[in-house]
C-alpha cells in the first residue's frame, strides 16, 4: 500500500539524518579535519625549508676553499693557511678531510687544496640529488594524498547529496499523498478494532455525503448494513499485520440511499505512523447496477423479461439434481404459438414482438410460485413445473392455452393467438434436461398435429414421429435443389361443353425412399420452416415454363399456381412474378394466381397493391377456397380478383343437401352480380356437374373430369374429345391409383 511506502521512505530519511548530518558530529569533524590540515601542511612546508637550506654549510664551504685555493695560486710558495683551515673546520669539514691540506708540502698543497674542492662538488652533487628525490617523493605523497581527500571530498558530496535527493523525495511523496487523500475521488479512512474513525479523508462529503470532521470519532459501523458489519468485524479479526484484502460493503448515504462501495482494507496496526486499520472505498453504485442489469440480460430474455433458454435449461438440470430420488417427478412444459409467422409476415415483426410481449405477460401471471417461465427463442415458451404431477400439469396446461387464446389487441387490431403445448416428465436420475426438453418439444408437435391448441403429454411412441419429421424436414430441404419435385395439373372443365380450359398445378414430391408423396406430407411442415416459399417459387417457375407449351393447343388453357401467405407479403413478390413471365414467354392473361381467403384477409392493405399491380398487367387473380374464411363478404368487393372458386364443402352437400344447395347458390349468384367467374371445386359424380349446369355455374373442377396428371396425362387430356370427359370410371381409377 502507500502508507507502507511512505513510511518506510520517512524512516530511511531519518535513519540518514542521524547518521550523516547529526548536530553534534558535524562541528567536531570539521574541527578534526581543519586542524589536521593545518599540522600537515606546516609540516610540509618544514619539510621543503630543510631541504631547501641543507646545502648552505656544502656552498660556504666550497666559498671558502675556493679562496684558499686562490691564495696558493697567488703566492706561489707555502702561505700560512691555518686561518683558512681553522674557517673551513667551523664550516662544517670533517678533519679528515684537511688532515692532507695541512701536511701538503709546497709541491702537494695545492693538488691536496683541489682534491678538497672534488670532495666538496661531490657532496654539493649528492646533496643536491637527495633534494630531487625529496621533492620527487614529497609530490606524489602529496598527489597521493589530495587525490584520495578529493576523492572522499566528492564520495561526501555525493552521499550528501543522495541524502538531499533523498530527503526531497520523501517530502515530496508525502506531500503528493496528502494531496491525493485531501482531493482524491476514493475515500480513506484510519480507524481501530472498534472501528472508531482517527482519519476521514475529505472525500467523505462527496461519497457519502458526510463531512470528514462529523465522521472523525465515529464508528464507521453505523454507516454499514447489519450483514456488512459482521463481515467487517470477522475481517478485522482474521486480518494479520500487513496484510489486505478486497472488501465490498452496502453503505447508507446521508439522504438515506443505500450505495454500493468496494476498496481494500488493510492492517496496519504494527505501523507507527498509522496504527490502526486503513480502508480506502469508492462509490461503484452505478457500477453494480449495470453489472446486476448484464447478469439479468445474460439469463433473461430482453423482450419478456422470462427467464432465457439457458436459465431455463441451468435451472432444469439443477432440479434433477438436487431432486435425485425423489419419487415426484418434475414436468417440463413447452410452449408454441399457432401460426405466428403469419403475424410476423402480415403485419410486420414489431407487431410481432408485442404480440410476443403479451402472451409473454399472460404465462408468468398463470405460472405458480417456484416454477420457472421462458422463453426460449422466437415464438416458444417453456415452464418448469417443479411440484406437479402430469394430471395437474394438464390442467394448469388447458388454464394456460384458454388464457392465451384470449384475442390480442394492439393499436385497435385484434388478433387471435392460439397455442399448442406439450408436456414431458422428466424422472431425477434417469433422464437428462436435454431429453426431457426435447420430449415436451415432441409432445409439442403431436398437439399441432391434432389440430393446434390443444395440449398433449409425451409418449415414447411420439419420439420415433418426431425424428421421421425431422428427417423429413432435412430431406425436403434437399428435394428442393436436388429435382425430386414435380408437378401434376388438374384441368378445369367449361361445364356446358366439356371443354378444358386451364389447369391447376400441384406439386408432388418424388421421395426416394418413401414414393410419390401427397402435399399434406410436407406442404405444411413446408409453411413451418419457411421453405414454402422457395417450394411455391419453383412450382410458378415450373409451372409457367410448361404452360407455354400449352399455349399450342387451340384452347390456349390457362395456367392456375397457389400462392402462399409468405410469397404474398415479400416486397419482390410482384416482382418475381414479371421475371417467371419474361423467362417462360407465358402471356399475362394466362396466368391464374390462386390466393386462399384467409390469406389475402390477413394484411388487405399489402395484399390489394400487389394484386392489383399484377392485374394490371393481365395476370388473374383467383380466391381459391371461398367461404372458409372469416368476413368474407365484407372484404370480397375490395378485393382485385377475377375468379372465385367454390371449396368443396359447398359442393359436397349440393346433391343431397337442400341447405346447403341453397347456400351454394347464393354463393354462385354473387359472383354473377359481381362479374366474377366461378369455378366449383371438388366435383366428383355426375350429379353434381349437372346441378352446377343447372344453377349455371360456368366451370368445375375435381374427380369426375380427371385426376391430377403428369405433362404427358395433360398432353393426352387434350387430345381427348370433350364429350369424352368425366364418368365414374375416371373416379374410380383415380381413387386406386393415386389417393391424391
Amino acid at each position: 500500500m502507500s502508507v507502507d511506502t511512505d513510511t518506510s521512505d520517512t524512516d530511511r530519511h531519518t535513519k540518514l539524518s542521524r547518521t550523516d548530518t547529526s548536530p553534534t558530529a558535524s562541528p567536531i569533524r570539521v574541527t578534526i579535519t581543519f586542524v589536521f590540515t593545518i599540522a600537515l601542511v606546516l609540516a610540509e612546508f618544514g619539510l621543503l625549508v630543510g631541504v631547501y637550506t641543507r646545502d648552505e654549510p656544502v656552498q660556504r664551504q666550497q666559498l671558502l676553499q675556493a679562496r684558499l685555493e686562490q691564495q696558493v695560486i697567488d703566492n706561489g710558495q707555502i702561505p700560512d693557511i691555518t686561518r683558512e683551515l681553522d674557517a673551513l673546520e667551523r664550516a662544517g669539514v670533517p678533519r679528515e678531510d684537511l688532515e692532507g691540506v695541512r701536511q701538503a708540502g709546497q709541491n702537494t698543497l695545492a693538488s691536496q687544496v683541489h682534491a678538497l674542492g672534488v670532495t666538496l662538488a661531490d657532496r654539493q652533487r649528492s646533496l643536491d640529488r637527495q633534494a630531487k628525490l625529496i621533492y620527487a617523493s614529497l609530490l606524489v605523497i602529496v598527489s597521493i594524498g589530495w587525490f584520495a581527500w578529493f576523492r572522499r571530498l566528492v564520495q561526501r558530496h555525493r552521499t550528501l547529496q543522495q541524502a538531499v535527493t533523498e530527503q526531497e523525495a520523501v517530502t515530496a511523496s508525502e506531500q503528493r499523498l496528502l494531496a491525493l487523500v485531501q482531493n482524491g475521488t476514493d475515500v480513506v479512512t484510519v480507524f481501530d478494532l472498534d472501528t472508531r474513525t482517527s482519519f476521514v479523508s475529505p472525500s467523505a462529503r462527496t461519497v457519502l455525503g458526510i463531512p470528514a470532521d462529523d465522521l472523525l470519532g465515529t464508528r464507521l459501523a453505523t454507516l454499514l448494513q447489519p450483514e456488512d458489519v459482521n463481515r467487517l468485524v470477522h475481517l478485522l479479526a482474521t486480518l494479520k499485520a500487513g496484510e489486505d484484502a478486497a472488501v465490498k460493503f452496502w453503505m447508507r448515504h446521508a439522504d438515506g440511499r443505500l450505495l454500493v462501495v468496494e476498496g481494500m482494507l488493510a492492517n496496519l496496526l504494527h505501523e507507527e505512523v498509522v496504527g490502526g486499520f486503513v480502508l480506502t472505498f469508492r462509490d461503484v453504485t452505478e457500477r453494480h447496477a449495470l453489472e446486476e442489469r448484464l447478469t439479468h440480460q445474460a439469463f433473461h430474455d430482453s423482450l419478456t423479461g422470462l427467464a432465457n433458454r439457458q436459465l431455463f435449461a441451468d435451472r432444469l438440470s439443477h432440479a434433477l439434481v438436487r431432486r435425485a430420488g425423489a419419487t415426484r417427478p418434475l414436468v417440463v412444459m413447452f410452449i408454441d404459438l399457432d401460426d405466428f409467422k403469419n403475424i410476423n409476415d402480415r403485419l410486420g415483426h414489431g407487431m410481432g414482438d408485442q404480440v410476443l410481449e403479451v402472451v409473454g405477460r399472460r404465462i408468468r401471471r398463470h405460472t405458480r410460485p417456484g416454477d420457472t417461465a421462458a422463453r426460449l427463442g422466437g415464438d416458444e415458451f417453456a415452464i418448469l413445473l417443479e411440484s406437479a404431477g402430469l394430471a395437474e400439469a394438464e390442467t394448469l396446461a388447458n388454464q394456460l392455452v384458454d388464457v392465451i387464446a384470449e384475442p390480442v389487441v394492439i393499436d385497435g387490431t385484434r388478433m387471435p393467438v392460439t397455442a399448442s403445448v406439450g408436456l414431458a416428465e422428466a424422472v431425477p436420475g434417469e433422464i437428462s434436461s436435454e431429453e426431457a426438453l426435447r420430449n415436451a418439444d415432441v409432445a409439442m408437435y403431436s398437439a399441432k398435429d391434432r389440430g393446434k391448441s390443444t395440449v398433449a403429454a409425451y409418449d415414447s411412441r411420439l419420439h420415433a414421429e418426431a425424428l421421421d419429421r425431422l428427417e423429413l424436414r432435412a430431406d425436403l430441404q434437399r428435394a428442393i435443389f436436388s429435382n425430386e419435385l414435380l408437378l401434376h395439373y388438374q384441368p378445369t372443365v367449361e361445364l356446358e361443353t366439356g371443354k378444358i380450359v386451364g389447369f391447376e398445378a400441384l406439386v408432388r414430391w418424388q421421395h426416394p425412399v418413401r414414393g410419390l408423396l401427397s402435399p399434406a406430407a410436407f406442404v405444411p411442415m413446408a409453411e413451418e420452416t419457411g421453405l414454402v416459399v422457395q417450394l411455391n417459387t419453383w412450382v410458378l417457375f415450373e409451372a409457367t415454363r410448361f404452360a407455354v407449351v400449352l399455349q399450342n393447343d387451340w384452347r390456349r388453357p390457362t395456367m392456375a399456381v397457389n400462392i402462399s401467405a409468405q410469397q404474398l407479403v415479400r416486397p419482390d413478390f410482384v416482382e418475381q412474378v414479371n421475371r417467371a413471365l419474361a423467362e417462360s414467354g407465358l402471356p399475362a392473361d394466362r396466368l391464374t394466381l390462386e390466393i386462399t381467403e384467409s390469406v389475402v384477409l390477413q394484411d388487405l392493405e399489402d395484399v390489394i397493391p400487389r394484386l392489383a399491380q399484377l392485374r394490371s398487367r393481365g395476370v388473374r387473380v383467383a380466391i381459391d377456397d371461398f367461404g372458409t374464411g372469416y368476413s368474407s363478404l365484407a372484404y370480397l368487393t375490395e378485393l382485385p380478383i377475377d375468379v372465385l372458386k367454390v371449396d368443396k364443402s359447398f359442393i359436397d352437400r349440393v346433391a343431397s343437401d337442400a341447405q346447403g344447395a341453397s347456400v351454394t347458390e347464393a354463393i354462385i349468384a354473387m359472383s354473377h352480380t359481381m362479374n366474377l367467374s366461378t369455378v366449383a371445386e371438388g366435383v366428383e359424380v355426375a350429379e353434381q356437374a349437372a346441378w352446377l349446369r343447372q344453377v349455371r355455374c360456368p366451370i368445375g373442377q375435381g374427380y369426375y373430369w380427371s385426376r391430377p396428371v403428369d405433362e404427358a396425362g395433360v398432353h393426352e387430356l387434350l387430345s381427348r374429345p370433350t364429350n369424352e370427359l368425366g364418368g365414374s370410371a375416371d373416379l374410380v381409377s383415380y381413387r386406386t391409383v393415386a389417393p391424391f
